[in-house]
């Protein structure tokens, strides 16, 4: 049996006890955020061990990004809950109006570059909450099988309210939060050396013991166009481009020997949709 059709098999294969299972999450970041991110998500959907997509709402590949999702409806789909654009000369706008939600915006109506320089600016929770909800609701409007919410570049516990109104949004459109079901977070390859991100991430999978986990990955191409991204924050600057380390881990997601490990260490691969199925037998 090939590797792929056994992971897929792994995938999908109902069980009746997971107590003793290794379950893992492979959750790729920011799609839609870049024209190279469909390529990367279309392949390690297919080809690699990618079980879900975080579907970014507000950059200009979004459309296209929702074009693909509803081509493929088996693929697990999930908004990637996001109020900053951290990208140097690649500005966001709000899904709403800037000026329905004006202090999540600078003075020309594009999303702060960072959490820190948005959250020093005080923004109103209820513009948050509504901002959040658009987001949701737009990729349902192009077609999106939405089956998790996440945020992006943030963490739940960065501002006070943000926490709730999340969990809210999660519990009105009776929705999963990713990093909220029990999983155990793996620190993933995402800062690693390029040429050390396969081998870490097999001893990374090697070393899984039973439980639920999640691995977030951020996949792309190596391309000008992922090159060109340099981020607003020094700490997270790549100097040797942001393509290379995204390519780098679509080529982990997709090679031989991540797939040969998770079979032979009898990691069961799983997504939020089957979470929520299994919550409701």
């Amino acid at each position: 049996m090939g590797v792929l059709l056994s992971l897929i098999i792994m995938l999908f294969l109902p069980t009746i006890s997971h107590a003793q299972d290794i379950r893992l999450i492979v959750r790729g970041d920011d799609f839609g955020m870049t024209q190279g991110s469909l390529l990367a998500f279309e392949k390690a959907f297919i080809e690699g061990v990618l079980t879900c997509g975080s579907l970014l709402v507000q950059p200009p590949w979004f459309e296209a990004a929702a074009e693909l999702a509803r081509k493929n409806p088996r693929w697990c789909i999930g908004v990637h809950l996001s109020i900053v654009g951290e990208w140097r000369g690649y500005n966001w706008r709000p899904v709403l109006p800037w000026d329905r939600v004006s202090s999540l915006v600078d003075g020309d109506g594009f999303l702060f570059k960072d959490p820190r320089e948005l959250f020093k600016h005080n923004p109103k929770i209820e513009e948050i909450d509504a901002e959040l909800r658009a987001q949701i609701n737009l990729a349902k409007k192009k077609g999106v099988d939405v089956q998790y919410i996440d945020t992006h570049y943030m963490g739940m516990d960065d501002y006070p309210g943000l926490k709730g109104v999340i969990q809210k949004i999660g519990h009105d459109y009776k929705l999963p939060i990713s990093f909220q079901m029990g999983e155990k977070r793996l620190g993933g390859v995402y800062r690693v050396p390029v040429e050390k991100k396969k081998a870490e991430a097999i001893e990374m999978l090697k070393k899984l013991q039973p439980g639920l986990w999640l691995w977030v990955c951020h996949i792309g191409i190596d391309s000008p166009e992922q090159d060109a991204l340099i981020h607003s924050a020094i700490e997270d600057i790549f100097v040797d481009g942001v393509g290379r380390h995204r390519a780098a881990e679509l080529a982990v997601l997709t090679s031989p020997e991540v797939k040969s490990t998770i079979l032979r260490e009898g990691i069961k691969l799983t997504n939020y949709r089957e979470l929520v199925k299994e919550e409701r037998k």
